[in-house]
């Protein structure tokens, strides 16, 4: 089963791989794709949920004919079946039992400490609910997204899931354990009041009465579970609050800015809104007359812990990267604008020289492209764009004013993507973006002030709510999305090859702990390949629990310059060492500048958790006298910074503080392997050098 997901297998591929396999070893498998599938055990359950024709209204789960309660139109649950009038349901509450009894996941609660907001559990909004007692100890609770996905290029076919993560989870865990609850398929966009009422259902039965579960020691708990954060684009968000969209008279979801069009700055700023007015607008409104914006209830005012304003994010993938920082580079490269005191379409060569030369670290998935590709740009590109290369490399080119008014949005969501914040960094990031805001009126023309740029003067409120950027982002979920596209072949039946590829995928966790634990390592070998697409490379080595190096090195005589670095670091001296130039600590994979494996990356800059910045020359092991275990440390070569700011905001009294000019030295130091505290960007320019620290370990593109 994780060969055929794993390589996204035909029916008929699976018949004829069967049929290869008893030919050379009869009946070592069953015969046919029906007999494996019922060998292999349907895991999971999911349900047909109808709606009307007529007006999209729910139906539920029915047989034979019935009739419409809204439009009272008369339908037979047969004929719905075949046209596509449906979506599926999943049960929410099993998918999240079996992540709770998953040996491999540990729940956590990273509480604020001395103003410090390091994920979802130290914002103010969760911490509210902790206190209050609304959410107890053994409670879990869920962010979760829903958006439309083009499924064919040659039909308008989208696919609408809801996906949900468990906060409590540790962040890198929960992009791996992604629940469906509902999946929908077709043409046009869904009836959001249909598609949520069942989820909606569930989720008051999970929060009376909870979910009951064993750990790894046998001890039963019993978790209610809460929906507390939905993080969804622009587009989706209203469709899911039954409020107007960003483009209608009060469309933003946050505040009472008129809008309608173009979201001028106002001062004073418009009022926010809050859950008791937003309550007594959804109960006046209506989908014809909205009052504020807002055009009715909306199922998720059922939920005891949901909150309609301060529930959504104003999440910065589509808001910031594939919004301003788009629109931003549209304005000055597109020749529309060649009459623009703010246009440098002509300097599109000198750009792309200095961006193509750019090697960033593989945290940062994709190198960088030319500006004239920018229109096939993934948002991690413009987020990459953004925060390390658009200061940098437009220095110079863009006019000065605008350059620094660019500074500004760089800072801000720098600040607000940090593993760690303090509440005095998310005022300064707040102050920037509003100045970013105020001064893109000035600069670009209020016909330029888009809901994109509006959001900048709400973005870091949902940091101090529900923490840094990063935890609350889409980025997780769109890559899932990428995912589930692959769970299905053909056109006919998709909703129901995506939701039994899903179960079956999700059950191979559990199989695996059944029937692999006393399995031969070859075979745990193979199935743990066939699960991850990223395997381990062969010729590798663990000097300790958390470093790995690769290759086979021979004993070497080492520099005198290194022997002394070692021996201030362990005062021992020593004449030989193992030298490494590809390693992971804690895994993260570093090489050094010297390997030539990849071309176009550069994982050899890092920062130290003293803050020094410095390039790595090897990982070194050795064996000290009296010592039977190898020590290991790494050899690195200090960058020293030069004393002036690439840029600062004197009003603001904030400077480029994470954009470092550097200048190699011949100092070299030995360290620790524990010392090494996140990897940098390294950007050559001419005759400058930057480094830029990537804001925190956790997320990737």
């Amino acid at each position: 089963m994780s060969f055929i997901l794993r390589h996204n297998l035909t029916g008929t591929a699976l018949e004829d791989l069967l049929k290869l396999f008893n030919e050379h070893f009869p009946g070592s498998v069953p015969a046919t794709s029906y007999l494996f599938h019922k060998a292999y055990g349907q895991y999971g359950q999911y349900e047909t949920h109808f709606y009307c024709p007529g007006c999209t209204n729910y139906i539920g789960k029915v047989n034979g004919q019935t009739q419409c309660s809204v439009c009272h139109m008369l339908f037979d649950a047969d004929t719905n079946l075949k046209n596509g009038l449906y979506f599926l349901v999943l049960k929410l509450s099993s998918q999240i039992k079996d992540i709770l009894e998953n040996p491999k996941n540990t729940l956590e609660r990273k509480m604020s400490s001395n103003g410090i907001i390091n994920d979802i559990h130290s914002g103010i909004e969760y911490e509210k609910l902790i206190r209050s007692g609304k959410i107890s100890e053994e409670d879990v609770s869920l962010l979760w997204n829903c958006d439309g996905i083009p499924v064919f290029k040659s039909s308008n076919c989208q696919l609408w899931p809801i996906q949900c993560q468990i906060i409590e989870l540790d962040p890198k865990e929960r992009k791996n354990n992604i629940c469906i609850p509902c999946i929908w398929f077709g043409e046009k966009k869904p009836n959001m009041t249909t598609l949520l009422t069942p989820f909606v259902d569930e989720l008051q039965e999970l929060e009376q009465n909870g979910i009951k579960w064993s750990d790894t020691q046998s001890q039963q708990h019993s978790s209610k579970v809460h929906a507390l954060i939905c993080s969804s684009d622009s587009v989706a968000r209203p469709q899911i609050r039954n409020t107007k969209q960003f483009n209608g008279i009060y469309g933003c979801d946050f505040c009472y800015h008129k809008g309608g069009g173009s979201y001028s700055y106002i001062s004073p700023e418009p009022l926010l809104r809050c859950e008791s007015e937003h309550f007594q607008h959804a109960m006046a409104g209506t989908p014809k007359q909205p009052v504020m914006g807002v055009k009715g209830p909306s199922p998720l005012m059922k939920l005891a812990n949901f909150q309609m304003i301060n529930g959504f994010v104003p999440e910065y993938q589509h808001s910031v990267c594939l919004g301003v920082t788009r629109q931003l580079m549209t304005l000055w490269l597109d020749s529309t604008n060649h009459d623009k005191p703010w246009y440098m379409g002509t300097k599109t060569e000198e750009i792309d020289k200095q961006l193509l030369a750019i090697q960033p670290p593989r945290e940062l998935t994709r190198v960088p492209r030319s500006v004239k590709e920018r229109k096939f740009w993934k948002a991690s590109e413009w987020r990459s764009f953004l925060l390390f290369y658009s200061l940098p490399v437009l220095c110079g080119i863009l006019s000065k004013k605008y350059w620094n008014h660019l500074f500004l949005l760089v800072f801000g969501i720098y600040t607000l993507l940090q593993e760690k914040i303090q509440m005095v960094d998310i005022d300064n990031a707040e102050k920037a973006l509003k100045k970013f805001v105020m001064e893109f009126q000035k600069l670009y023309g209020t016909e330029n002030m888009s809901f994109n740029v509006h959001l900048m003067t709400h973005i870091s409120a949902s940091v101090r709510n529900w923490g840094p950027l990063w935890a609350t982002s889409t980025f997780s979920f769109e890559s899932f999305n990428g995912t589930l596209l692959k769970f299905f072949n053909g056109t006919t039946h998709v909703q129901q090859q995506i939701v039994k590829r899903f179960l079956k995928w999700r059950d191979l966790t559990i199989k695996e702990d059944k029937h692999m634990r006393n399995a031969k390592d070859t075979v745990k070998k193979l199935f743990d390949d066939m699960q991850n697409s990223k395997q381990k490379t062969a010729k590798s080595t663990q000097l300790s629990e958390m470093v790995r190096v690769f290759g086979n090195p021979h004993p070497v005589t080492i520099p005198v310059r290194h022997m002394l670095a070692i021996q201030d670091l362990f005062d021992v001296r020593v004449q030989q060492c193992l030298y490494y130039e590809r390693f992971i600590i804690d895994g993260v994979l570093y090489h050094t500048e010297t390997n030539k494996r990849l071309q176009k990356r550069n994982n050899s800059v890092v920062e130290l958790t003293d803050g020094t910045l410095c390039k790595i020359l090897s990982i070194v092991a050795f064996n000290s006298e009296g010592c039977n275990e190898q020590i290991s440390c790494v050899l690195v070569k200090e960058l020293c910074r030069t004393a002036r700011p690439l840029c600062r905001d004197s009003d603001l009294r904030i400077s480029s503080k994470f954009i470092h000019e550097v200048k190699e030295s011949n100092t070299i130091y030995a360290v620790h392997t524990q010392s090494l505290k996140r990897k940098c960007v390294m950007i050559k320019l001419k005759d400058k050098m930057y480094v830029v620290a990537l804001p925190n370990n956790i997320e990737r593109d």
